[in-house]
């Protein structure tokens, strides 16, 4: 209008009756006064609204119907397009300044490139002062020559998606991604900054800022626009490449990290983007609960790492690594620094909660009040089973299993007893008959044998039995023995001891796979009573191995140790064969593990 009317545009605010300081924030009377002049209708103004960067704040603006923060928008750099402008002043040539005209969008400091003419937004001029800068008839003024002589003329660029996008969602609010659910600063924003931590990951160099900033505008946008699936295997490939052992999130995720963390932590605009972040962190880290993430906590642990668990458990990493590997929480190849070896907090709960209270032998059999060799006995027997089988663990034992053990046998005892001549304790019956401890606890717990208690005496050296029922149950085994029935020539061995040769050692897991009818087995009556001895013939092998893999056979087929093949599984989901609520150890249907690791003799 000043142009039009050939005067400066300080002096033509002054005429109208406001200075050029209310025209660069202007209220509603300045707004009506230009309405006035231009005769501009209520839409026109509204367009004119929309397209000039308003005051929400101190800090934020409203532009295009959006929030901003003012940085976003306001720079001493002023910028456009100068074919944009060219055009303008070839439609008056006569007064090129009354038809050039800035565009709104060259405000927005994310746009880059003029989309229509295929061109970069160039600096203008430059001025700190508001005033000055937004005197746009005298600045015009001053480069309208060099506009028009084509001084400021770059060469052509290809508009990326990213700049159609940006476009178009601020032309008419267009978005066809997976960003149309976010504010455009906060969209714009995360783009540039997920780009810029995928460029220094691809250790992407460019000639200059302007060009960096297009690749990583474009370079983030890719990932975002498709959502947050993409958005986290992006965020998995920063945080492989953080694996050192003092590497934390704000190393893996750089700036990003730091700008959701501080910059923009108290933005509700970012919330979408932060969670996201804080939800691979957690996947990757051993972030303790209640620790404060990018806003987020953690009720409870998701993930340990050696490092926090051996702190937790009070035992050094060397002897702890061991248990975790022999306990499957990860593989013995596992080359993770400790602070980065991490695994499932939950699963291994209570084995980290309960390695403080582990004890050695002395301990345990002070306990439950046994001595050393009647502790061996139970031991041998598999009554008592230690945390680890490894050798060099001194103190492997649970003594509530050790308690718990006495006090099942406590609630079975019968009465207490002084008569040393006809009763006798547990290990002395054994000794004598050559009965298994096993088998004499078992006959206890099925009734058919009695369990008394010496007076004056505590704990598991109190319990004795009754020679003459012992002597009993001894003779009728002894002759079930010589009387059992001959086993057809074909069997190979005992169900118990082919279990054993494949690894399934615990709790009779193969005897009781087999009286559960999941796999074949033959089998004669050894007593009255109608019990089976299973034995298992080369056909039985044949069609257990043609439905089933253990730890043990699958270390043997992939030449891989069974630790690392079963935490393999784990992580990748597939999980054990069970029956309802019934599990075998590390048994595996065959076919799932061959669909998940491929056949060994493919």
């Amino acid at each position: 209008m000043a142009a039009m009317n050939r005067v400066d545009t300080v002096d033509f605010c002054v005429d109208m009756g406001f200075s050029i300081k209310k025209l660069i924030d202007p209220n509603e009377e300045v707004l009506n006064i230009i309405a006035a002049i231009g005769g501009l209708d209520a839409k026109s103004v509204s367009t004119l609204r929309a397209w000039t960067a308003e005051k929400s704040d101190d800090v934020r603006m409203i532009f295009r119907g959006e929030e901003f923060v003012s940085r976003a928008l306001k720079n001493p750099r002023v910028r456009g397009c100068p074919i944009c402008l060219q055009e303008d002043a070839e439609t008056d040539p006569e007064r090129p300044l009354a038809a050039m005209a800035m565009r709104g969008e060259w405000q927005l400091r994310d746009m880059l490139v003029c989309v229509r003419h295929k061109h970069p937004l160039v600096t203008l001029w430059e001025r700190k002062r508001p005033v000055e800068r937004f005197n746009i008839g005298a600045r015009l003024f001053e480069v309208s020559k060099d506009i028009q002589d084509g001084l400021f003329d770059q060469a052509q660029i290809r508009p990326t998606a990213y700049d159609l996008w940006l476009d178009q969602r601020l032309e008419n609010g267009h978005d066809p991604t997976c960003l149309v659910d976010n504010s455009l600063y906060a969209a714009t924003a995360f783009c540039r900054l997920l780009g810029t931590e995928m460029l220094r990951l691809r250790n992407e160099k460019h000639p200059n800022e302007f060009t960096y900033m297009r690749a990583a505008q474009r370079t983030g946008f890719d990932i975002a626009s498709k959502g947050n699936d993409a958005v986290s295997d992006a965020y998995k490939k920063l945080a492989a490449d953080a694996s050192g052992a003092g590497d934390l999130p704000n190393k893996a995720f750089g700036d990003l990290y730091r700008s959701l963390a501080r910059a923009h932590r108290n933005d509700r605009a970012f919330d979408g983007f932060r969670h996201v972040l804080w939800d691979s962190i957690i996947q990757v880290w051993p972030v303790a609960a209640n620790e404060d993430i990018l806003g987020f906590t953690l009720p409870e642990r998701k993930l340990h790492c050696l490092l926090s668990a051996a702190q937790e458990a009070g035992v050094g990493e060397k002897f702890l690594d061991q248990l975790l590997v022999e306990a499957g929480a990860y593989p013995a190849d596992d080359t993770r620094p400790a602070s980065r070896k991490t695994f499932d907090a939950t699963r291994y709960a209570k084995l980290i909660a309960e390695i403080p209270k582990l004890v050695g032998p002395i301990a345990i059999c002070e306990a439950m009040g046994a001595t050393r060799k009647q502790f061996q006995s139970l031991v041998e027997a598999r009554l008592l089973i230690p945390v680890t089988s490894i050798s060099t663990v001194k103190s492997p034992w649970r003594i509530e299993d050790g308690t718990k053990l006495v006090s099942d046998l406590s609630d079975l005892v019968v009465k207490t007893v002084t008569d040393e001549e006809h009763w006798e304790v547990i290990q002395q019956a054994k000794s004598r008959t050559k009965l298994a401890v096993e088998f004499i606890i078992r006959a206890i717990r099925d009734g058919s044998l009695q369990l008394a208690r010496f007076e004056g005496v505590d704990g598991y050296r109190s319990f004795c039995v009754s020679k003459a029922e012992i002597n009993k149950i001894a003779a009728k085994n002894a002759h079930e023995v010589t009387t059992r029935p001959r086993l057809p020539p074909e069997v190979i061995c005992t169900a118990a001891a082919f279990g054993r040769s494949v690894g399934m050692r615990e709790d009779q897991a193969f005897v009781r796979l087999v009286g559960a009818r999941h796999t074949s087995a033959s089998y004669v009556i050894v007593t009255k009573s109608g019990v089976k001895r299973f034995y298992v013939t080369e056909s039985d092998i044949s069609a257990f191995h043609e439905k089933f893999v253990t730890q043990a056979s699958m270390a043997s087929e992939y030449d891989v140790d069974w630790r690392t093949l079963v935490s393999r599984l784990q992580a990748g989901g597939v999980k054990p064969f069970s029956a309802g609520s019934e599990g075998f150890g590390h048994l595996y249907l065959r076919v799932d593990v061959e669909a998940f690791f491929g056949r060994s003799d493919a």
